[in-house]
């Protein structure tokens, strides 16, 4: 209450007029306010705004990548090219709206994942709709019959299937299936506990999954500027043209641009990124967008939704993978692991009996096909190579796989590649079920067998199959078209580095109980069939213009064979392996040095070919005292060889085996003969490697005096200097158990303890289990 106070005088007229003294009491002290309480308000008031937007994102567990609208928002209207790349990513958005028409949720049972209304059939045919599943549900068909399992779950027998198929018939679920988009925001239960969590989400509807992508995250290697759209399309050109025709995993029918960014944005960018490598306008950005690639793969695993698209993405990053500084670093078998798990999780192994909708639907179905078969291929390739287990077993896709490639005219020109290798591996795959047959041995491998008649009957095998798909090549394909031939000229490159597999068993069992005269039927066709492989890499292969875009598989085939003939070189053939095939090993090596070191197929230094030559010469150079070779280690900076002085080296037993270099009157000057024991060299000096300063040059210009002690391995210490990070399979090559024997990288001979006393031709013992050592992943399709 105020007080009013007449002029001049100190009580109020209230007072006044009742009499009572006027006081004016001080202002009353005020409380502080409670900070604590403040901030736990503000607190509360921001949990319910985070959990209000975490709802939103219907998966309250996964992090959200910078949208498109908020990257809009951040950039500056004068930069134009992030302009631009806003531009672009309107237009994919405005391409893609009609994508993935669903009819609602029961458009993907079993029988259809994308049953339409007459109407939106009849669209999907105009406009060529992406239809992203197998199965179709004719219009007509009764409602009852469209409540089937989805595809993807699992079978009814299992307890998880019994659970889905119980799940879906739930009233309850039923009813949110008529809602069309299941909104489980006001869900809160996890796991099979959710009443939504069997049905279909994102992964089966197109168009819900290319509005998230679009809104919530779009390719990081778009967003960050590294490519521009046109650079988009000369990089999927450059993919189709070049890379696919190694690989023949994608349709370019299907994965356009613009479809491969609404479907996976892991594999838009792992597109981009191993295409860029060949980008000559950008090739700098390859580390870079690599990097981004990797980055996509552990989101892809960790959020988002398993789809065909996904698997295809892994597949495409573990077969041109960076290569690893390390083997413990590699992560290329994990990708194909991941590839055929999801590939398994999505039943892919179990053949669609629905007849496709139109051409595009049938575009589908190949295209997951193709995928189960790359996926066994890989899978099979890396168990019969390298001695790994296989995952996928021969099911009945694979069986009926021999004439897959010509069943639909939608089928691609290089499925017949896909085809032939296939069964190529199903015979290789026979041939290791017969040899690792002995349930006693810790390995498997059977060693009472008689490996003579066994290589020798499925080498018939092998030599009906060379036969047939060579005319089958001739007839069913174009080889006017040079894609199709180099697909083609795969087949006696393949072929023979599995019978140099073959016959490499039977050359290690006569090895061990000692080399008979009978026994020379292992070595010639050992050293035919690794001979074929480096010829066809030099004549054939490398010539077509294809393998300079390969994955290292091919590389690491051609470098295998070689090793082998080195192997050959042992004093303990010397009686076998005569002067004229000594010429032709170190021709053949020289050419291959010098073939994949070309600027024709080398890119730049780290290269994987330019890595095999660099590693090749040095394994030439480093010969050791027991390896019937010729080779020393040159730079440009050292003088002539005719001015090397000899030299000695002694061996543990006391013997000494001289290197010498001279230039007699018989020969030119550009000719260097070589004297050892009993055989005798002579090669022409031209044609030597063209190396940087400092690099390793394999010179023939050496010659060696064979002995007769032990072998010892190859000294590895400067060739491993050389670039050990990205060695990747030759590090098998380094094992000191693989020039112990006469197996291929990968197998071993399970260990005698009497066998170092007695067995093979040395009297020493064998390596340990090589096939514990593990060696990168070769993908070849």
């Amino acid at each position: 209450m105020k007080c009013d106070f007449p002029p001049g005088e100190n009580t109020c007229r209230r007072c006044k007029s009742s009499g009572n003294a006027c006081i004016v009491e001080g202002r009353k002290p005020r409380n502080a306010p409670n900070k604590r309480e403040y901030l736990l308000a503000q607190i509360r008031q921001k949990d319910v705004i985070i959990e209000k937007l975490l709802r939103e994102l219907h998966n309250p567990y996964a992090a959200t990548p910078l949208s498109i609208a908020s990257y809009r928002l951040a950039t500056s209207p004068s930069d134009q090219n992030n302009r631009n790349v806003i531009a672009w990513l309107d237009r994919l958005e405005e391409s893609v709206q009609a994508a993935g028409r669903s009819g609602g949720v029961e458009a993907f049972k079993m029988e259809s994942r994308q049953r339409a209304s007459p109407g939106d059939a009849e669209e999907s045919d105009e406009d060529g709709g992406d239809d992203t599943e197998r199965g179709s549900a004719d219009g007509d068909e009764d409602e009852q019959d469209a409540q089937a399992k989805l595809q993807a779950l699992p079978d009814a027998t299992v307890p998880l299937g019994l659970l889905a198929h119980l799940s879906l018939d739930n009233p309850r679920a039923r009813k949110g299936k008529r809602r069309g988009n299941v909104d489980g925001s006001e869900n809160e239960e996890v796991g099979v506990a959710n009443e939504t969590y069997f049905l279909p989400g994102p992964a089966y509807n197109l168009n819900i999954r290319a509005s998230l992508i679009e809104n919530h995250s779009p390719p990081e290697i778009i967003i960050h500027g590294l490519v521009t759209p046109d650079d988009v399309d000369k990089l999927f050109d450059i993919f189709y043209t070049r890379l696919n025709v190694h690989v023949t995993l994608l349709d370019r029918e299907i994965h356009t641009v613009q479809s491969t960014f609404a479907r996976c944005p892991f594999l838009f960018t792992v597109v981009c990124a191993i295409s860029s490598r060949y980008y000559k306008d950008k090739s700098e950005i390859y580390p870079i967008a690599m990097h981004f690639a990797r980055r996509a793969a552990a989101d892809g695993l960790l959020n988002g939704w398993k789809s065909v698209e996904l698997a295809q993405a892994y597949i495409l990053l573990s077969t041109y993978a960076v290569p690893a500084r390390r083997w413990e670093e590699d992560r290329s078998w994990l990708y194909i692991g991941l590839a055929i798990r999801i590939a398994t999780d999505l039943n892919l192994h179990q053949l669609s009996t629905v007849k496709p909708r139109n051409d595009q639907h049938r575009r589908e179905i190949l295209n997951q096909e193709r995928l189960w078969l790359i996926c066994h291929n890989l899978d099979r390739s890396m168990a019969t190579q390298f001695g790994k287990p296989s995952t996928i077993r021969e099911d009945y896709i694979i069986r009926n796989s021999e004439d897959w490639y010509k069943r639909s005219p939608l089928n691609h020109q290089w499925d017949c590649g896909l085809s032939s290798y296939t069964q190529l591996l199903r015979i290789m795959t026979r041939f290791h079920e017969e040899i690792y047959s002995d349930p006693s041995s810790p390995t498997g491998l059977n060693q009472n067998l008689d490996y003579r008649e066994v290589s020798l009957r499925h080498d018939e095998d092998l030599t009906r199959y060379f036969e047939d798909w060579t005319r089958r090549f001739k007839e069913d394909t174009d080889l006017q078209d040079p894609a199709c031939a180099f697909r083609a000229s795969l087949l006696p490159f393949l072929t023979s580095y599995s019978r140099l597999v073959m016959y490499s068993f039977g050359f290690q069992q006569a090895y061990r109980r000692g080399i008979q005269p009978e026994d020379q039927i292992f070595i010639d066709n050992c050293f035919q069939a690794a001979k074929s492989v480096v010829l066809c890499m030099i004549d054939t292969l490398c010539p077509s213009g294809y393998m300079r875009f390969s994955p290292d598989g091919h590389f690491i085939f051609a470098s295998f064979a070689s090793a082998f003939l080195l192997k050959l070189m042992r004093p303990e053939f010397k009686a076998f392996i005569t002067s004229t095939r000594e010429t032709e090993i170190f021709d053949l090596i020289h050419r291959l040095i010098q073939t994949l070191q070309s600027p024709e197929i080398a890119i730049d230094e780290r290269h994987t070919p330019k890595l095999h030559a660099r590693f090749l010469a040095g394994l030439l150079t480093k010969h050791r005292r027991d390896i019937a070779t010729a080779g020393r280690i040159q730079t440009q900076q050292q003088p002539p060889a005719a001015q090397v002085s000899p030299h000695s080296q002694p061996t543990p037993s006391g013997s000494t085996h001289t290197f010498s270099t001279s230039t007699s009157a018989g020969t030119s000057p550009g000719e260097t003969t070589y004297s050892g024991g009993d055989m005798s060299y002579a090669a022409s000096g031209e044609g030597q490697l063209l190396a940087a300063p400092g690099e390793p040059v394999y010179q023939q210009d050496t010659a060696y005096a064979a002995g007769t002690g032990p072998m010892e391995v190859f000294d590895f210490g400067n060739v491993a200097e050389q670039g050990v990070e990205t060695l990747g399979a030759l590090q098998a090559l380094q094992s000191p158990s693989y020039w112990r024997d006469m197996m291929m990288p990968g197998y071993s001979w399970p260990e005698n303890e009497s066998y170092g006393a007695s067995g093979g031709l040395g009297g020493f013992g064998h390596n340990q289990n090589l096939g514990a050592f593990q060696t990168a992943q070769v993908g070849l399709f």
